[in-house]
């Protein structure tokens, strides 16, 4: 989630929810889990003070989560999703012939969720 998206987020989550960004910004425990030196776990703190601070004030965790293109990693997010431990937010779903539609809809700023191009 990026800086808007990860404070859309936030208002829509009930407290005890995690957000986990792949994309937002990075925090101080993704670096100490690299095993990065203390300046970097300082800079990547200052970072996602922000973000952090607005979370906790709803009782909402943040974390940061770097991926790359890995098939296990996907298998265990495909798993994670069927088993209903993870509950994506879908806001609309459109087909793919109407793919111009959901950008415009995209486009106006009030989604809540994902939007989806469904390919069959």
């Amino acid at each position: 989630l990026r800086g808007d998206s990860i404070e859309k987020s936030l208002r829509i989550l009930r407290p005890g929810s995690s957000v986990v960004s792949l994309v937002g910004p990075p925090d101080a425990a993704f670096a100490r889990g690299r095993g990065m030196n203390f300046l970097m776990v300082l800079i990547f703190g200052l970072l996602s003070r922000t973000i952090i601070r607005h979370a906790k004030k709803r009782g909402i965790t943040y974390s940061f989560l770097f991926v790359h293109p890995d098939g296990s990693q996907l298998a265990q997010i495909a798993r994670l999703l069927e088993s209903g431990y993870l509950r994506p937010v879908i806001d609309k779903i459109f087909p793919f012939d109407q793919a111009k539609e959901a950008l415009a809809y995209l486009e106006q700023g009030r989604a809540i969720g994902k939007v989806v191009v469904q390919v069959k």
